[in-house]
């Protein structure tokens, strides 16, 4: 599990309301990142899409944007390795897994009518170098998606450096088909990733 969320009490100066105000920020501005970018998300658009003052971002975000960057990062992270989570435990062996992930990418972006890719490969590609924080935390995200895969592997019997290999395979697949998918709007870039991903572990 990620972390860096949030951890504050009721019985400090934020109440119920305030933690409930921070929480929808967050989870607004990680829409925002997947659908639009780092670069690309101002302050005063969150402003109107959670209905607060420009005020209340420095009130519970003191960092500013690159803060409250990092938590809406570490949600849609921990948020997608849950999903990831739930697919492996569900599913027999890791091809059925492999095409359930990639299924279940397809209908996520499909669905939001390619507005949702990765919620974490745009920002990541803006900030890699310019904004060490928010690109630190990227890199988090993926490392920890990298380690469920390589334990659900290893627990299938895989040798740790093939699980590893695997999972960093699948990940480059798997961003690069959403990446493509989301440019020519359609499925077929995730279905030919998949069928790939299958090969990879028939071959292992």
């Amino acid at each position: 599990m990620l972390t860096g969320l949030l951890s504050y009490s009721t019985n400090g100066s934020v109440g119920k309301k305030g933690i409930e105000t921070k929480q929808k920020m967050i989870e607004v501005m990680s829409g925002l990142l997947e659908e639009t970018g780092y670069e690309a998300t101002g302050l005063t658009e969150l402003g109107k899409e959670t209905g607060t003052p420009k005020g209340s971002l420095y009130f519970h975000f003191p960092g500013g944007k690159d803060e409250l960057t990092r938590l809406a990062l570490l949600h849609s992270g921990n948020q997608l390795n849950l999903f990831f989570q739930s697919i492996l435990a569900e599913t027999e062996s890791p091809i059925q897994s492999i095409k359930q992930v990639f299924h279940a990418l397809e209908e996520r972006i499909v669905s939001s009518d390619y507005k949702k890719g990765c919620p974490i490969a745009t920002t990541a590609m803006e900030t890699s170098g310019s904004v060490p924080t928010v690109s630190d935390t990227c890199k988090e995200v993926y490392s920890l998606w990298l380690k469920t895969f390589e334990t659900y592997l290893v627990g299938k019997g895989y040798t740790a450096r093939n699980a590893k290999n695997l999972s960093l395979s699948l990940l480059s697949l798997w961003e690069g088909a959403l990446l493509l998918a989301k440019l020519q709007k359609s499925p077929e870039p995730l279905r030919v990733a998949a069928k790939t991903a299958e090969l990879l572990f028939k071959q292992n």
